[in-house]
């Protein structure tokens, strides 16, 4: 069997970080795949932007620190817009929403898969190719700055904004972030980290104060942001719309300059979330740069800041200082001598591009006696039943979501429900452009079969539940099929709030429809089109699972590639998948989301509560099936003398074809409150079939320390346990 193997999963990336006891300046220096570079060195940029600043009248610098166009009129179908100053060669800077691709509302973009996908491929390399292929579109269409970029963790597996993100692991979201930005600056685009910080629900996320402890903080929830921060020099950083310990996140002077600016040295500008700027004197003195603006109430416009200066409550160095790090930052990265052009873009290049990470992000879930993948050979009658797979895949909705102009697009959002939300602005192109939908994918992979479609084809209201004669006929195409192929989808995004359950909803019977389809064929396979994890009450009646995220526009001939065997699937969870929504850390008695939340569950969060409260998950983090199986052996845990720890091991294919495994390395802290294992490195290693390789992961002091917040610093902790496995439970190997 030939399968496909993305080239990057061939070339081992250890996680290689300089080891430091006590926390000196830099005390995270995680090496990327493809080291940071600038176009300008950062003196000779800082040396320039103070030059600039210097001749720069009052009214250009207040231009260069407030947005002042709303989206509707932002040029190109932006998110905002800076004006240059033409007298100084500045260029103007226009910037726009990248999450999965340019949101451009007037220009034609490539979809790419969900960030939350990327996350699912483990793969650093891919994850750096992501941020550039982004960036080649943004530039492409005007744009200088792209707004992608979100790592906020998934406490709440049902955020509407988790497809955005990047799991619930710290380290595994800031390695992944910290390639992409550095993949998107390259191409000359300014990159986004977001949103800094406490913002892990939408509900109640414009007002509601996150409480969060300092070590849970330091550990947990910044440690994402700092390591991208140091890392990948990102030249921007957006805070929250939410408040963190009182303060609202765009105007928290501990958050902002004694984390970001102080501790961590960020050299780049602060910029708020749209309408997340709620003062002016306290709001710049606490380090915010830039406001953008929703034309609602304002706060760092040109009058507003001029009074703050005249009274005195705002110096004139601080906004120098404001000015600076945004001409800094177009220095450093190249746009100010190379701004965007508009100019052709490849999106039959861009779409081969999405269907591979489409492919190396799909976690196989579940494959009992071997179901896939299928041999189109024994195959005559195939059955594709349910989430408009006759037509396209799901991709999340609001700032996340590549919006214009689609083709094929259904009309309205029909039947879609989220919370007390009526608004369809967001879904009213819901479904991908130049895609291939998964029955015809599949058709093309069997072409000798009879490939049959059942379920809701009603254009209109592609979101309403399934009627029991629609069911019925599901179950009759399955039972005289060979297979069936059930498509699942839980529609997300920004503007519709958090799910009120894990459980599959719009439709709200998808379940029925399963339980009905295996009921009539044993060789049922569930494809999971998500951005959050999903419950199965009929897990154990199905042959096989597949998650697929938000797959992007080539989403479909990426699924039947899984399906068939012409792609190995090599994804692994960044998200625990819970046999209950009551399991969840954040679900309390009801299910009630918090108006203000306490994170009262501290360092226990994701994995982590799993583990230190002896809950089973239905999939837990980390975990993914191969069409393979790998072996391991001779752990050899070798302390240096810098006190970092060298883990060293062997990773066998000893299965029949090609594949890429991704053994985690996990470190049991002996300390108290620490939960009983984090993620502390990884790698993605391809493998034919027979073929070994010795991995080396390194441990440095940092990821073997906790913060002690007696001395308000990190303290090393030496003697953990360290466990190397498949997943964060399937552990294979342990040493001390």
């Amino acid at each position: 069997m030939q399968m496909k193997l993305w080239p990057a999963v061939a070339l081992a990336t250890a996680v290689c970080v300089a080891a430091h006891a006590e926390v000196p300046d830099f005390p995270l220096d995680f090496s990327l795949t493809s080291t940071a570079v600038n176009a300008f060195g950062a003196a000779a940029a800082h040396q320039r932007a103070g030059s600039l600043v210097s001749k720069m009248t009052l009214d250009e610098k207040l231009q260069f620190i407030h947005s002042e166009y709303a989206m509707s009129s932002v040029p190109g179908g932006g998110a905002g817009y800076i004006q240059g100053v033409s007298r100084l060669n500045i260029p103007d800077l226009n910037m726009v929403d990248s999450a999965t691709g340019s949101g451009s509302t007037s220009q034609a973009s490539t979809t790419f898969p969900a960030t939350i996908a990327l996350a699912a491929s483990w793969d650093r390399r891919l994850s750096t190719e992501f941020g550039k292929q982004v960036a080649i579109q943004l530039r492409a269409q005007g744009f200088a700055m792209g707004l992608g970029g979100g790592t906020n963790l998934a406490r709440e597996p049902r955020g509407g904004r988790l497809f955005e993100y990047l799991g619930e692991d710290p380290v595994l979201a800031g390695e992944m972030l910290a390639e992409r930005t550095d993949g998107t600056q390259r191409q000359k685009v300014i990159a986004t980290i977001k949103h800094y910080a406490g913002n892990e629900q939408e509900h109640n996320r414009g007002g509601g104060n996150s409480q969060i402890d300092e070590r849970t903080l330091r550990e947990i929830y910044l440690l994402p942001f700092e390591i991208a921060a140091r890392s990948a020099q990102p030249g921007n950083v957006m805070c929250s719309y939410n408040r963190l310990n009182g303060d609202y996140a765009c105007e928290n002077a501990h958050l902002l300059n004694d984390v970001l600016k102080n501790d961590w040295r960020f050299e780049g500008q602060v910029q708020s979330d749209w309408g997340a700027a709620h003062s002016t004197a306290k709001a710049i003195n606490a380090g915010l740069d830039e406001e953008e603006d929703v034309g609602s109430t304002v706060y760092l416009t040109p009058a507003a800041v001029k009074q703050a200066i005249a009274n005195g409550s705002v110096s004139t160095a601080r906004l120098d200082d404001m000015v600076r790090r945004k001409l800094y930052v177009m220095i450093r990265t190249g746009v100010m001598d190379d701004p965007p052009k508009a100019s052709t873009i490849d999106f039959a290049g861009a779409n081969v591009f999405t269907q591979a990470v489409a492919e190396q992000s799909m976690v196989l879930l579940k494959n009992d006696n071997n179901q896939l993948p299928l041999s189109a050979a024994s195959l005559s009658r195939i059955a594709v039943i349910g989430g408009h797979a006759d037509a396209a895949v799901l991709t999340g909705g609001g700032s996340g979501n590549t919006r214009d102009p689609v083709t094929g697009s259904f009309a309205g959002c029909g039947g879609l429900t989220f919370g007390t939300s009526t608004g369809c602005s967001w879904w009213t192109n819901p479904w991908l452009k130049l895609n291939v939908p998964i029955v015809s994918a599949i058709h093309a992979l069997a072409p000798a079969a009879q490939v049959s479609f059942a379920g809701n084809s009603d254009q209109q209201t592609p979101f309403r539940a399934y009627t029991q004669q629609e069911i019925d006929q599901a179950a009759a195409l399955a039972g005289r099929s060979d297979v069936a192929v059930v498509v699942v989808a839980q529609p997300a995004g920004e503007d519709f709030g958090d799910l009120q359950s894990l459980s599959l909803a719009n439709p709200s019977n998808q379940d029925a429809l399963v339980e009905a389809v295996a009921n009539a064929n044993p060789r049922t396979i569930v494809i999971v089109e998500s951005g959050n994890p999903v419950l199965m009450p009929w897990k154990d009646r199905v042959a096989a699972i597949v998650e697929a995220w938000y797959p992007g526009e080539g989403g479909g001939k990426a699924i039947a590639d899984v399906l068939f065997g012409k792609v190995n699937p090599s994804g692994k969870l960044p998200v625990t998948f819970p046999m209950h929504d009551q399991d969840t850390p954040t679900w309390g008695q009801n299910g009630a989301f918090e108006p203000d939340p306490v994170y009262a569950e501290k360092l226990d969060m994701g994995y982590r509560w799993y583990d230190a409260k002896n809950i089973a998950p239905m999939f837990e983090f980390g975990y993914g099936l191969s069409y393979t199986h790998f072996a391991y052996s001779g752990l050899s845990v070798i302390h240096r003398p810098d006190g970092a720890i060298d883990v060293l091991f062997n990773v066998r294919n000893d299965g029949r074809v090609a594949g890429a495994e991704v053994p985690q390395v996990y470190l049991g802290v002996p300390y108290s409150g620490e939960p009983p294992r984090r993620l502390v490195g990884w790698e993605k290693v391809g493998l034919n079939p027979g073929e070994a390789r010795r991995v080396r992961i390194t441990i440095p002091q940092r990821m073997q320390s906790v913060w002690d917040t007696s001395r308000n610093n990190w303290r090393y902790v030496p003697g953990g346990t360290v466990y190397v496995g498949a997943s964060s439970r399937d552990i294979r190997l342990q040493g001390s």
